[in-house]
């Protein structure tokens, strides 16, 4: 049994593009698409009235997918727990984890709800965030920008959900990795002028990243990448990337279930303009 694709719906239209981003992805790669509601009964003053609400959410949801994306696979479900939970539990079997979020102004940054951030957190399958605002009139058009990180494990991670979506897309990916100048290279030092080492470092930087890539170039043959080394922040780097691309993949460098996801991710679900893939490294069990 292949394993879906997940999207939350809560009935907002900031769900709904997440749905469709969602019935999108699971027409590309072929997969089925779960379309998932939880309430916790427990907390509500009127559970039935919620119930009802959720089940309206999911039979538009539905219908939706049924007439912009003939041929996909999708079923519903309604489940009474909370729904962080439901879809954490739901993602241990998903290709990834789908959900909405808004963001009303290009100075507010991305408000992700606390559905999202708990999420984010907990699950074992990649999480992509879709939000309103200038991502929602887009056409899904441009690269895959991947922040590759220095840790291994994540940077393998992360490459592999990136060429994967490349490849279903068609489109080109952009790998990029941000370094530090040592400290006695600063501007501060007086030296940086004087010497050749800062180029140094940066073409071993650049050569480092294209030896991390080609084992991937070699299994995906026809995707075009574009190794890209800046010095300077990563996710100020990543950003900036994010502009004209259609979607940019980070890595989780937390454990499961902290609620510390890493700056690099937080900083990019703020500003990036574009939705954000983020991707769980598989924890090794201790020796």
């Amino acid at each position: 049994m292949q394993h879906p694709i997940i999207a939350g719906v809560d009935g907002t239209p900031d769900s709904l593009l997440a749905v469709g981003w969602a019935a999108d992805e699971a027409r590309r790669l072929g997969a089925p698409l779960l379309l998932l509601h939880g309430h916790d009964p427990s907390f509500l003053a009127d559970a039935d009235t919620e119930r009802r609400a959720g089940e309206e959410a999911l039979a538009g949801a539905l219908a939706w997918v049924h007439e912009h994306y003939e041929g996909v696979e999708v079923r519903a479900e309604l489940a009474d727990r909370p729904e962080a939970d439901l879809l954490t539990e739901r993602g241990r079997d998903a290709l990834m984890i789908v959900v909405g979020s808004r963001r009303p102004g290009p100075v507010t940054g991305f408000l992700l709800g606390s559905v999202g951030l708990r999420v984010l957190g907990r699950a074992d399958c990649p999480v992509v965030l879709i939000r309103g605002g200038d991502v929602s009139g887009r056409r899904r058009q441009g690269e895959i920008v991947a922040g590759v990180p220095e840790d291994g494990q994540e940077a393998e991670a992360v490459l592999a959900f990136a060429f994967r979506t490349a490849a279903a897309h068609g489109v080109p990916l952009r790998a990029a990795r941000a370094w530090d100048l040592p400290t006695m290279f600063t501007n501060q030092s007086g030296v940086l002028g004087l010497s050749n080492r800062p180029a140094e470092l940066a073409e071993q930087h650049r050569q480092a990243l294209i030896a991390l890539l080609r084992p991937w170039r070699r299994r995906f043959p026809d995707i075009t990448v574009t190794e890209h080394t800046e010095v300077g922040f990563a996710a100020e780097m990543l950003v900036s990337l994010a502009a004209g691309a259609q979607l940019l993949v980070v890595g989780r460098s937390s454990r499961t279930g902290s609620r510390y996801v890493g700056h690099v991710v937080h900083s990019t679900l703020h500003f990036a303009n574009a939705p954000v893939a983020v991707v769980p490294t598989k924890e090794t069990p201790a020796g």
